[in-house]
This record gives C-alpha cells, sequence and structure tokens, in this order.
C-alpha cells in the first residue's frame, strides 16, 4: 500500500514526485475524520485489487466508432438547444450518438424556457446543419404543468432505452445493444473537444465492465482549461434520507478512481447493460434528495462500480441556468383563471404534440398499469429499499424490476461506503484508496435475462410485469404528421387484408398506397423546411 498525506501550500512539483498517479483530497475537518481523514492522499491504483480483479471480458472497443445513447431531461430550459449544438459541435464522431430528449415546457408560454428543444437547436445554429443529425436525435414533449421532479422525466427515458433494447426490429430513436455505451447528462451543459472518443477510451482503462463514470460535473468555466482538477463525490449527509453532500476533488488522475457509492445525475457514463439493469425508479414522484444516492446503492448491489472520471470533459452552466427562476417551477399549479388566448395556446401545442403522448403511453403502459398498486412511493420508497427504515413492502420492493440486485448486499454497501444507517450519518472518511469488492457474475450477458423479468411490483406477470411492452404501430420518427402516416400505414394493411376477397379493393389499396406515399414525402419537405437554420445571430457559447 501506498499512501502519502500531503498538506500545507501546493507544490505541484512535489505532488507529482509523491503521487505519479494522482491526488485525492480528503477534506478539512479534522474534528470528525482527524488526520488521517483530512488533508490530500496518494491515489494507489494498486489498492484497489487487494481482493481481486474486477470483470473485464469486454476489452475491444473502437474509440472512433462505438455507438452513444445519451439521455437528456429538460425542464422549461431555454440552454437545451445550446446543448445540442456544443454536443455535435464538440463530439469527435456525432454521426455515433443517439439522443433522447423529454422536454417538459408550458404549453401556454411564449418564453425561450419552453420553446422545442430541437427546432430551436435548427433556427439558432445556422453553422451547424441540424438535418444530418435529425435520426440521430427525438424528443418528446411533456406538458411542465403535470411535472413531478427529475426523477420523473429520468425514469422515461429510462424506459425508452429498454423500448429500444425489446424491441430492435422497431426501435423509436436507435437499437439499444448492452455493448453499446449509455450517457446521462443535463440540458445545460457544454463538452469538451472529442468529448465521446476520451469517454469511451476512460471507461476502458478502469479494465472494468462494471464501471460507470459519474460525478458532480465542474462548471462550465473549466471547458477545456483545466481538465485534471475533477469533482470528487465521496460524502453524503442524512435530510430526510440519504443525499450527495459537496464535491472534494481529485487531480491528475492516470485512471478514473472508485468511488463509495455516491452517483451523480448531471453525468453518468456506463455500457448500456448497466442502464438496463438498473433503471429510474419510476415511483419516486417529486423526488430530490435521495434520487442520486439509491441509485448508487441499486448500482452496487448488482455489481456496478462507480467511478470518479480522470479529467474533466463534460462541464455545467450553474450560473445560466440557476439563474432562471422558471427552472425551479416543478410540482407547482395554474394559479388564477387562465386567459382564453393562453387556453387556446396551450390547445394548439397540446394537439402538436399529441403523438409524443400517445408513444410515452404505449412505452409505460406496463409502469403506469401498476402505479395505484405501488405502495409506498417517494422517499419512504427509497428509505426501506435503503434499509433506513422498517417496512413491509421491503422485500417486494428490492425484488422487483427497480429493485436491489443479488451480487452484493445492503450490508456490503454500508460498509463500503462509510454511512452509518443507525447513526444516519458518515462514521468513516471514505474518501481515499478503496478496494474492489468481490462479486460473482450472474450468468451471461450481465444478467440481463434475469433483471428484464422480474416484475414490476406484484409478481403475477401479465399488466405488472416488466419487459414485456409490445411494438407500437408504423409512425414518424419526429414528424407532426406522423399520427397521420401511422394511420394511412394501419389503413392499407386492413385494405390489404380485405383484398384476398374482394377484387374492388385491390385498386382501392394501390391508390391509397399511392396517397400515403405522397403525404410522406410532403412530411418529409415541411419537416426538412422546419428544420432548415434560418440566418440568425448565435447564440454566445
Amino acid at each position: 500500500m501506498r499512501e502519502v498525506h500531503y498538506g500545507g501550500e501546493r507544490d505541484f512539483k512535489k505532488e507529482t514526485d509523491l503521487a505519479p498517479d494522482g491526488w485525492s483530497f480528503l477534506g478539512r475537518d479534522k474534528a470528525s475524520w482527524g488526520e488521517e481523514g483530512t488533508g490530500v492522499i496518494s491515489v494507489d491504483p494498486d489498492e484497489e485489487y487487494v481482493q481481486g480483479h474486477p470483470y473485464y471480458h469486454d476489452t475491444e472497443f473502437d474509440a472512433e466508432k462505438d455507438v452513444i445513447h445519451l439521455q437528456i431531461a429538460a425542464f422549461r430550459d431555454r440552454l437545451c438547444p445550446r446543448t445540442l449544438y456544443n454536443l455535435f459541435h464538440k463530439a469527435a464522431n456525432p454521426s455515433r450518438i443517439y439522443v433522447r430528449i423529454i422536454q417538459q415546457i408550458k404549453y401556454d408560454s411564449d418564453l425561450d424556457d419552453d420553446g422545442d428543444c430541437w427546432k430551436r437547436f435548427c433556427n439558432e445554429y445556422p453553422d451547424l446543419d441540424c438535418t444530418q443529425f435529425e435520426h440521430q436525435v427525438r424528443v418528446f414533449t411533456v406538458d411542465a404543468e403535470t411535472a413531478h421532479g427529475p426523477t420523473d422525466p429520468r425514469s422515461k427515458l429510462s424506459a425508452l432505452v429498454e423500448y429500444d433494447h425489446i424491441n430492435p426490429e422497431d426501435p423509436l430513436v436507435a437499437v439499444v445493444q448492452p455493448q453499446h455505451y449509455c450517457m446521462q447528462t443535463d440540458s445545460h451543459m457544454d463538452f469538451n473537444k472529442n468529448f465521446d472518443s476520451e469517454l469511451i477510451q476512460m471507461f476502458h482503462r478502469t479494465r472494468n465492465d462494471y464501471a460507470v463514470l459519474s460525478t458532480y460535473v465542474a462548471a462550465m468555466e473549466q471547458t477545456d482549461t483545466w481538465p485534471s482538477n475533477v469533482p470528487h463525490l465521496c460524502m453524503v449527509q442524512f435530510t430526510s434520507t440519504w443525499r450527495n453532500w459537496g464535491t472534494k476533488y481529485c487531480e491528475n488522475l492516470k485512471k478514473p478512481k472508485m468511488t463509495n457509492l455516491p452517483w451523480g445525475a448531471g453525468l453518468s457514463f456506463q455500457k448500456c447493460h448497466a442502464e438496463l439493469n438498473v433503471p429510474y425508479d419510476p415511483y419516486l414522484p417529486n423526488v430530490f434528495d435521495g434520487e442520486e444516492l439509491s441509485r448508487g446503492f441499486r448500482f452496487f448491489t448488482f455489481g456496478y462500480d462507480v467511478y470518479t472520471p480522470d479529467q474533466v470533459l463534460v462541464t455545467h452552466d450553474y450560473k445560466g441556468h440557476q439563474s432562471n427562476p422558471n427552472v425551479h417551477t416543478w410540482g407547482g399549479k395554474r394559479h388564477g383563471a387562465a386567459k382564453s388566448v393562453e387556453l387556446e395556446k396551450a390547445r394548439v401545442r397540446e394537439k402538436e404534440y399529441a403523438d409524443d403522448a400517445k408513444v410515452l403511453a404505449h412505452v409505460l403502459q406496463r409502469i403506469e398499469q401498476a402505479r395505484e398498486q405501488i405502495t409506498p412511493v417517494g422517499v419512504p420508497r427509497l428509505n426501506q429499499i435503503m434499509d433506513i427504515a422498517p417496512g413491509a413492502e421491503r422485500d417486494k420492493i428490492a425484488a422487483s424490476r427497480y429493485g436491489l440486485g443479488d451480487r452484493r448486499t445492503i450490508g456490503q454497501a454500508y460498509q463500503f461506503s462509510g454511512f452509518d444507517p443507525h447513526q444516519k450519518k458518515m462514521v468513516q472518511n471514505r474518501c481515499g484508496n478503496l478496494q474492489w469488492i468481490p462479486f460473482e457474475e450472474d450468468g451471461s450477458n450481465y444478467g440481463l435475462e434475469n433483471t428484464l423479468a422480474r416484475p414490476i411490483w406484484d409478481g403475477s406477470g401479465g399488466a405488472a410485469a416488466a419487459g414485456a411492452v409490445p411494438h407500437l404501430p408504423p409512425r414518424s420518427l419526429k414528424s407532426v404528421a406522423g399520427g397521420k402516416l401511422a394511420a394511412g400505414g394501419r389503413m392499407v394493411a386492413a385494405k390489404m387484408k380485405e383484398s384476398s376477397s374482394s377484387p374492388q379493393s385491390v385498386v382501392f389499396v394501390i391508390a391509397l398506397m399511392l396517397g400515403v406515399a405522397i403525404m410522406m414525402v410532403m412530411s418529409r419537405r415541411a419537416l426538412n423546411q422546419t428544420c432548415k437554420p434560418r440566418k440568425t445571430a448565435r447564440m454566445v457559447v
């Protein structure tokens, strides 16, 4: 074991000599942690392997071509279009990135906060032709008045990823394979140049198929300026439940550093089998505290290990986002009588996004059918699954689709993390060097077969069973006319069935097919016109 504590004024040459693999800052609270739990400590990569080596089967990769699926939840965020611009502008290979966005906007508002993310991206960034990405991005629009906090849209995104995995012949966006990479960020982000290739290479520096790269994201001012100083999640506090508390930092890491469970929603990068095994729990309405740490617990019990990235590649516009009062209005209600013009706007936009509502209703039908049976929900549900509070439903929650894994135990999680569920506080500073906790793998394909077969709740299958969503009918990926095209397709199919016994139907089918084809061409032209960038001033990035 190589541990060197170093305090006092920064001496970068001395730090490099003493810690060739980087530093981890433990903190300054000597009253709580003593001398050994404060200051900075040299990172010892060999310490991680004292009890064994993580599973690393997927050793072959192509950092320039491997597929990435990005999930973004946006709530009344005027910065969402800029995030899309930064994403595709900075990527080494933007053509391999598929983006799913849940945007929550007020239908009766004309504010930029409530504009359509995709349309504004197309119109406001003329130096990047949006039409080249139109088949890689799908934005699902939800009325912001129905928002239930950050977990709600993120759970919808998890369900969309699962749908595209179990319906590879007709995905909504693109086929999701377990070995693809799944990524989650916020809707007000910037990226270092070539971040996509760098993230894939970074993932493989962990030499762990079960790695999850995650942290609280550095401020946008750090984009492409100080990549070696990385925020490090390793401390928690107890409010009504466990929540991440502040950040420490790591510096000059040569590989990602394993951390003690805390996971951050602002940046997560892992193989898609992690997203499929540990999806967002859809039964946590209006939960903020506990959203992230509960998922860290679940990742751990499924065998996944959270790592702090070894360099900053994704950054966050804290100033621009948090200074906008509209982004803090989720969970509110309409007050007073709405004006007739506002109601009309809302009706028009509700109709415009009706196809999104239908698709989401289809994808989420199993989840929604089980919702009335689910008890408890929200923070009480989290506290049962993390063994903070007793509850009769704890075992049922743990065994469900959104429960715990069986590779490691909750007891191991608490021992590894340094949290005490009885005292409800941290009892050990675990920001330093950690040892990987061994587990036995669950068969092949990372246990996905067993996980996807889990019930959502009651164990009886049928409407409450997970992973059984039937295919959608034919639909357009982005066109407003998608509903009409799907309807036309269904009519053609019906008439073709009739034609076997009715010769007159054959002529009608041919004419109808020509009509649908013309409608598709016109819809495509309209889409291209809509997405054609206007000559407007680009927003400052």
